[in-house]
């Protein structure tokens, strides 16, 4: 017979020595002390007598504690209490590890023993291996002559040594703490001795979380000059943590970062920021007003993130953003946090209950671009949103809603007060010939209410021109309708979808009236996503009214031998004169300007998406985005071309081309290099940067180089070369190095 039960094991005990089977790893019985139970399986078991042995051979198993020990052959001593296995030993712990044994001596409960020739298997794949063991108390390995390894072995030849390795003269593992601890220890490369470590310890590759020091960062910046950042973490309960990183530079001054994390069971909760007491820089780019530094100003950052779910359809959250100044990231770069032209905190409340949605957010800004000033930046305070969609009716059509309440409010400029809401029923309609047919009536109405708005345009009268204070309604509805048909023709090498569409909206030709600011439908671009909607409109201060027909043509050909592509252009015809803030957009004539997309793939050799907005009369691009990948991860060649025109209503904004080129060589297994330029193009153009990288990484280890150049200016930042140097063993942390102002590896363009 191959298997025995627990049970069984005991009744033939008892038939055949006629005594009490007492405590031993072979009993079903819970002890007095209420050790957990223990259950075998074996080909054959045999009681000696005499010697007070039993005996359990072929196909052993045993599982006791969340332990199992796989034998050929297993014999407990019953005097002893001792357990020895032999013959394709393995033991699987509880939280994963596998080891494989020659010989082993164990207690009862798998707690204590002596093991030889051990190899350990952790679940992430590492491997440790030592000539002998001893195990004590269950809680601590002390292993002899051991290597440790993360590394896959070769495939062709498993006898190599693996990339890297630890080899020491002993090795101490705690399961409770989860370390392991080397003494006399070797870091090897390729077999041969790289580093010597006296003593050092790493978390065992188990090991979730542990308080401890993590890798340091050393970097250079040429403003601040070199520093070395030492982060702590400190884990607080199971469910929160403290990160404290303090960073001291040379020049005499020192900053702190931190991080607290914690997660509750229905929601999250995270808080980081710095503060220090360096110098701050004065725009350089002001050449009439002199440089000057103000020391001992306390400068800082915090970012704090909250999310919290209060019922299964309602959920809430607070997301801070605030910075002490406008350059503070640019300044310190050691920091690694991008922030482009703004810090946004906001805390809000939203809702879901089928098809509709709800949210109340109060929301303030901090500008970063030049000229920002905190008195004229407007909050939300707050701002409503709500939108609802029935189910569908009788005839196939649903009905929905939008509304919105926005308070705007400024220290020094205008503040609105704003409602609206938008009311429509849409149904949709398939003809038997294939027609796609949507018909549908919306009907829009806002009221404002305005204080301090300069309304006039001359540049010259904005500081002391009239100011209007008031109330503005104004309603709009529309009927719209959109037809499309799709043709299809197959063909034995390829197959070919044709598909012409018209969309028709009918609305009153309402004048944006002068006397009402324009807040969030600053930055308007006709393309190929917006051009059939009936209100193309980024927000709601504009409204997009009169009488249109809105025409294009989409193709799509699918073929196995020459790739897939897909071609889209489409134009609009106003019947109303266009409004003079649509200058600009394309919309300004009868006949828009073109909207084009293009996009072509060929088994991943080739890659092509194009976008553009063409003059209507001679077809010149007026806006550009164009991306071509061609090659193989052998070697690729990526170009990103760019071209924006200046949008009509943001003073700040500027037309610009720019162009992008990137090189890269996946060359060998595991090793990869790329180069990159950016240029901006045009009268006042010129290279903006420049990159190179190399790299290797593997499941256990990261080598890596990046090293670029930048030739721009902004605010304080400076022109500058970055060589970055970085090197990542798994599960002994990383070190990592850099010298110059900080950039993005692939664009080159500056982290602040």
């Amino acid at each position: 017979m191959r298997y025995f039960s627990l049970f069984f094991i005991i009744l033939v005990t008892i038939s055949l020595v006629a005594k009490d089977a007492k405590s031993s790893i072979f009993s079903h019985q819970v002890n007095s002390n209420k050790e957990s139970n223990s259950l075998i399986y074996a080909d054959e078991v045999i009681y000696e007598k005499e010697l007070d042995l039993i005996v359990a051979k072929g196909n052993v198993e045993i599982v006791r504690n969340g332990r199992i020990l796989l034998a050929d052959v297993v014999t407990y001593n019953k005097k002893t209490d001792l357990l020895t296995a032999s013959g394709n030993v393995k033991l699987q712990e509880s939280k994963g590890e596998i080891i494989f044994l020659d010989y082993a001596e164990l207690s009862s409960d798998f707690k204590d023993g002596f093991v030889k020739h051990v190899r350990m298997l952790f679940p992430d794949e590492a491997r440790l291996v030592a000539s002998c063991a001893k195990r004590a108390q269950g809680e601590l390995m002390h292993f002899e002559g051991p290597v440790y390894s993360p590394c896959k072995l070769c495939k062709n030849d498993p006898s190599k040594p693996p990339l890297w390795q630890v080899k020491a003269r002993h090795a101490e593992w705690d399961e409770t703490k989860e370390n392991i601890y080397y003494t006399d220890a070797f870091l090897e490369m390729f077999g041969w001795p790289a580093f010597y470590l006296p003593y050092f310890s790493h978390p065992a590759p188990n090991a979730k979380r542990r308080t401890g020091i993590l890798s340091p960062t050393f970097s250079y910046i040429s403003e601040l000059g070199p520093s070395i950042t030492t982060p702590v973490f400190i884990v607080l309960s199971k469910d929160k943590d403290l990160t404290l990183s303090p960073t001291f530079f040379t020049k005499n001054f020192f900053m702190l970062q931190a991080e607290y994390q914690q997660r509750f069971e229905r929601g999250e909760f995270s808080i980081s920021g710095s503060v220090t007491s360096g110098e701050e820089i004065k725009n350089q780019l002001l050449k009439n007003r002199p440089k000057t530094k103000e020391s001992g100003k306390k400068r800082w950052h915090i970012f704090s993130t909250a999310r919290y779910e209060f019922t299964k359809n309602i959920r809430g959250g607070l997301d801070i953003e605030r910075a002490s100044d406008s350059t503070y990231f640019k300044r310190y770069k050691n920091l690694g946090i991008t922030r482009q032209n703004s810090l946004t905190s906001k805390a809000y409340v939203e809702g879901f209950w089928g098809r509709s949605y709800g949210q109340i957010q109060s929301v303030v800004f901090q500008g970063l671009r030049q000229g920002d000033q905190a008195a004229t930046t407007p909050k939300l305070l707050p701002m409503v949103d709500y939108n609802f969609l029935s189910q569908p009716d009788n005839l196939g059509g649903r009905f929905s809603f939008d509304g919105n309440f926005l308070s705007l409010a400024r220290k020094e400029g205008t503040n609105i007060q704003r409602l609206s809401g938008t009311g429509g029923w849409q149904i949709p309609y398939l003809s038997s010939w294939g027609e796609i047919y949507t018909i549908g009536a919306k009907l829009r109405g806002d009221t404002y209410h305005i204080q301090d708005f300069n309304y006039t345009s001359a540049p010259s009268l904005q500081q002391n021109g009239p100011l209007f204070k008031g109330t503005i309604s104004r309603a709009l509805p529309q009927a719209y309708a959109n037809w499309r048909m799709p043709f299809i023709r197959p063909f034995a090498e390829y197959r070919l979808i044709a598909e012409p569409i018209i969309g028709f909206i009918a609305s009153p030709n309402i004048r944006h009236p002068n006397k009402l600011p324009n807040e969030d439908s600053r930055f308007f671009e006709l393309d190929d996503i917006n051009l059939f909607n009936d209100n193309r409109m980024a927000g709601l201060d504009r409204i997009d009214g009169g009488t249109r027909l809105n025409y294009g043509f989409n193709i799509d050909v699918f073929a196995k031998m020459i790739g897939n592509s897909n071609l889209f252009i489409g134009q609009s015809f106003a019947f109303n004169r266009p409004h003079e803030n649509l200058r600009g957009t394309g919309l300004h004539k009868g006949f828009s300007d073109y909207v084009a997309r293009f996009k072509y793939n060929y088994k991943n050799w080739v890659n092509l998406n194009t976008r553009f907005l063409l003059n209507r009369n001679n077809l010149a691009p007026r806006r550009s985005e164009i991306s071509v990948g061609v090659g193989k991860p052998i070697l690729r060649l990526q170009t990103d071309f760019i071209q924006l025109p200046r949008f009509a209503e943001d003073p700040n904004d500027r037309a610009g081309k720019q162009i992008r080129f990137t090189l890269s060589s996946n060359f060998i297994e595991n090793w990869s290099a790329s180069i990159s330029t950016t240029r901006q193009l045009g009268r006042l153009g010129g290279t903006l940067a420049n990159v190179a990288t190399l790299t290797y990484t593997d499941e256990c280890f990261i080598f890596s180089h990046s090293l670029s150049k930048t030739f721009y200016i902004d605010k304080d930042v400076k022109p500058g070369t970055t060589y970055m140097f970085r090197i990542v063993f798994k599960n002994l942390g990383e070190v990592s190095q850099s010298f110059g102002n900080k950039t993005n590896p692939l664009t080159g363009e500056p982290i602040i």
